[in-house]
């Protein structure tokens, strides 16, 4: 609880110092609003790094960009959108109930995790047709689900609450202006710990936290209104 009030706090300053670099170019404020949707290629880095060889998997997000320009150099966006992130891994050997038996499976394994991304950044345009954006975001997770293959479809595991209800970290965007609409890409750096999983060695005896960060890849399009 503490490190959620910690993040809301973060992102909160970060918004503020965002809004006061702005208002040193303040000419005219324009608000606007944008719908963006696309694919997201992400995954996750864990610690320690030999616990799982984790690779991208892909999903999609979508939502508004709430844009304040100031000058026609400086904006800040703040994106609000539902993201589909996660990550995938093969396994030597799992095991898992099936039909009120226990049973072993070797393959695949496909974690989907549903955020709500808060995302306020500094824009800075060099020229009319290119944007440059930096800043932090803050998700809240939605829901989370595991796939085994083909032998368990997706599954949700938000009661077993494997992943923590929210990630912080920073983001950057670069963005191609054609008229109303823009093609981007965007990168998410997680800094906080997603994981709620404790390890164990093979007799069953604590070995503390396995730690787990985002890394997502937004590719996109998007109109503005």
């Amino acid at each position: 609880m503490h490190a959620r009030i910690n993040s809301i706090r973060s992102l909160l300053f970060c918004c503020a110092a965002l809004l006061l670099a702005s208002g040193l170019q303040a000419q005219k404020p324009v608000f606007s609003v944008d719908l963006q949707a696309g694919p997201v290629f992400s995954t996750v880095k864990p610690d320690p790094s030999d616990a799982f060889d984790a690779k991208f998997r892909v999903g999609f997000f979508a939502g508004a960009n709430l844009c304040l320009t100031f000058s026609e150099k400086w904006a800040v966006p703040i994106a609000v959108q539902y993201s589909q992130r996660g990550f995938q891994y093969e396994t030597e050997g799992a095991f898992f109930i099936q039909n009120g038996q226990l049973a072993l499976y070797r393959g695949r394994v496909d974690y989907r995790l549903g955020y709500l991304d808060v995302q306020p950044q500094l824009e800075f345009r060099p020229v009319k047709a290119l944007g440059i954006a930096v800043g932090p975001y803050l998700s809240f997770r939605l829901a989370e689900q595991i796939k085994l293959g083909d032998v368990i479809d997706w599954t949700s595991t938000k009661d077993d609450e494997l992943f923590a209800s929210t990630d912080f970290g920073l983001a950057a965007k670069l963005t191609g202006n054609i008229g109303p609409a823009y093609l981007f890409a965007a990168f998410q750096l997680g800094l906080s710990n997603i994981s709620n999983v404790e390890l164990t060695d093979a007799n069953g005896q604590p070995m503390g936290e396995l730690g787990l960060k985002n890394r997502a890849v937004f590719v996109g399009a998007g109109w503005r209104f």
